[in-house]
Parts: structure tokens; C-alpha cells; sequence
């Protein structure tokens, strides 16, 4: 049975979520607060659903101190709808977004969706260390170094950095990343995957407005470097 960690403070909401989760087989604990929610251990868990307005403080803001516990995946739920609000959640370290008022089952197809990424097996022989320019990965212990610097990437920002790495010079169409990287096909996700190679870039590229790794085919999608 599936771990998910509920922090939100609107206990009817919070009821609904762990009723609805609970039918489709996940166990959930609930935390009202980022301060209940730090006292557990984050590393038990396999997903994290996180409310934005919290009465400690603001979900994005305690994502970096929950990352240094668990790689699990972050689901953000806000009533804030703004892009802006969109890119602080993901540029925190969150992995995907949802916005207040949703469909339950749309909640409980992206939360098996992050599972089913995050539970991927590495297919047999496959490289653990990649290098392409002055970028070098380690995959079994997941960090990154750009010119010798240590490069902290979100859980899906690596998955995209691994996946255009693996194949540098093929061009991936949008919706070839977005089934690579959430492991399902979601309408209307194509401007949050590009909110992640925006971010993506600004911390791999040695200008945020040189294209020197990850390149845009206009019509298509995107290309990491060139052919070897």
C-alpha cells in the first residue's frame, strides 16, 4: 500500500482527499500544518500533497527543507491559478500542480501518474554516469555538476535532463516528453512542461538566453546539443 503525506489545514477538504484516496487503495496521513508535517518522517513516503496556504507559512517556501528528506514527488494544490504562482511552486522543487477547485479522479490520476514515474526501473545496462559538454550526471546518486559545480535539480527536472542526455541531437515532440516524464498524457499539461526546461535551462545554461545545451525546434518540441 502507497504512503501519501496530506498537508492541508482545511479539514473538510483534508477529509474528502483522505476518504477518496483511501478507497482507491492508499494509506494517508494527514498534517494540518508544515510544522506536523516536518516532525514526520518524509522518507516513508511515497508521494507528498502539499496545500499552498498553510497556517505556519506557504507550501513552496518548505519544499527545499522536505527535499532534503525524501526525492518523493510533490503535488502542489492551490487555489492560486496565475502562471506566476505556477512557476514559484515548480521553481521550489514541486512536480506537478493542481488547482482548487478539481476533480477528485483528476487528483487521483496524477497522483498513480507521479508514482508511476518515480517507481520506473532503469532498464538493464544502462549508463549511471552521462557526460555531454561540461554537464555530467550521475543517475544512482542523482546529482548533476556543470563545469565542476554541483547543480541542485527538482525530481523532474533531472528526469528531463537524463532523457535528453540519453539521446543527445534526437528531437523529442511535446508530447513525447510529457508521456517520458509524468508516464501519462494530460491536456493542458504542455506550458507547465515548458515552465520545467525554462528552469531547466537557467540552471544548466552558462547564459540564461544562450541555447548551448537545450535547443527549441520551433513546431516540434525540443533537442538536447547535437548528434554524436
Amino acid at each position: 500500500m502507497k504512503k501519501i503525506v496530506l498537508i492541508e489545514d482545511e479539514n473538510g477538504i483534508a477529509r474528502m482527499i483522505s476518504v477518496q484516496l483511501q478507497l482507491v487503495g492508499f494509506e494517508v496521513i494527514q498534517a494540518k500544518d508544515l510544522a506536523t508535517a516536518l516532525e514526520l518522517d518524509l522518507s516513508e513516503f511515497d508521494i507528498i500533497v502539499l496545500d499552498w496556504m498553510l497556517p505556519d507559512g506557504d507550501g513552496p517556501d518548505v519544499i527545499p527543507e522536505i527535499r532534503r528528506s525524501t526525492d518523493a514527488p510533490i503535488l502542489m494544490l492551490t487555489a492560486r491559478s496565475e502562471l506566476v504562482d505556477k512557476l514559484t511552486g515548480f521553481e521550489a522543487g514541486a512536480d506537478d500542480y493542481l488547482t482548487k477547485p478539481f476533480d477528485m479522479m483528476e487528483l487521483i490520476a496524477r497522483i498513480k501518474a507521479l508514482l508511476r514515474r518515480s517507481e520506473k526501473q532503469k532498464p538493464e545496462k544502462t549508463e549511471a554516469q552521462l557526460q555531454y559538454g561540461e554537464i555530467g550526471m550521475d543517475v544512482d546518486t542523482r546529482s548533476v555538476r556543470v563545469g565542476g559545480e554541483e547543480v541542485v535539480l527538482t525530481p523532474t527536472e533531472f528526469k528531463i535532463l537524463e532523457i535528453f542526455m540519453r539521446a543527445p541531437g534526437k528531437v523529442f515532440s511535446r508530447d513525447e516528453l510529457i508521456e517520458l516524464v509524468m508516464g501519462y498524457e494530460y491536456e493542458g499539461y504542455g506550458r507547465t512542461l515548458d515552465s520545467h526546461i525554462a528552469r531547466l535551462r537557467n540552471k544548466i545554461e552558462p547564459d540564461g538566453h544562450e541555447r548551448q545545451y537545450i535547443k527549441t525546434v520551433f513546431g516540434v518540441g525540443y533537442k538536447f546539443g547535437d548528434e554524436r
